[in-house]
């Protein structure tokens, strides 16, 4: 009887000990978890910054700015005035049919060059340094309506950023007297436009005395 107590008493020694040491291997385990878990965030950050010393930081390029092209302050007062219900400014106000023009022009008459433009700029236009983007013909019109059609055409061309147009007034042959009255009032009117640079008479091959090749300048950031 004696030996069986010493025995159960064995048997339960040794199952507190087996709970005992059960318990502290779960303690380990769950403390080693926590340190585990405690230390990835550094080593991941650790990873990441080993990985960036391999990489190779890209050159700058250079970048291109689109800025917005201006309107011309003709077409600005057109939109301006349909967005108001206003009556829109004509193209040609102000622009005279009478003035005196002779001591401005050069060449005979056959040409225009305004004072901040090289000087050479008509005869590198008649030499055909700049193509025509458009052309404009004045054949069966008035006076009135050429010269609205006229400064209308170049306001139209400059907010397309057309540089140089072709304004074909004809020599004249068909007018009353055979005088050739739109010839005279088409160079009148260019010169009192400020966008118009310069211009010269035509190449033959282009109409020659009754046509004009107009160059006109443009605003900032356009180019055409």
């Amino acid at each position: 009887m004696k030996g069986s107590k010493a025995g159960l008493a064995d048997l339960k020694r040794l199952k507190k000990e087996l709970q005992a040491a059960q318990e502290r291997a779960e303690h380990e385990r769950k403390a080693q978890a926590a340190r585990k878990a405690a230390a990835a965030p550094e080593d991941d950050v650790a990873a990441f910054r080993r990985s960036l010393q391999s990489v190779t930081p890209l050159r700058p390029q250079t970048r291109v700015e689109h800025k917005p092209v201006p309107v011309p302050p003709a077409a600005q007062a057109l939109r301006r005035a349909h967005a108001l219900g206003e009556t829109a400014p004509r193209a040609d106000a102000g622009v005279s049919d009478g003035s005196d023009i002779t001591h401005l022009l050069s060449e005979g008459g056959t040409a225009f060059v305004r004072a901040d433009a090289a000087p050479d700029t008509a005869r590198n236009l008649r030499r055909g340094q700049w193509r025509a983007g458009a052309e404009l013909d004045l054949h069966g019109l008035r006076v009135e309506q050429a010269r609205h059609a006229l400064l209308s055409f170049l306001d139209e061309c400059l907010e397309h950023g057309i540089r140089c147009v072709r304004i074909v007034h004809g020599k004249g042959y068909g007018s009353q007297g055979l005088e050739p009255v739109l010839k005279d009032k088409a160079r009148t009117w260019l010169v009192q436009k400020a966008e118009v640079m310069a211009f010269s008479e035509a190449p033959e091959r282009e109409g020659g005395a009754g046509a004009l090749l107009v160059l006109m300048r443009q605003p900032d950031g356009v180019r055409k």
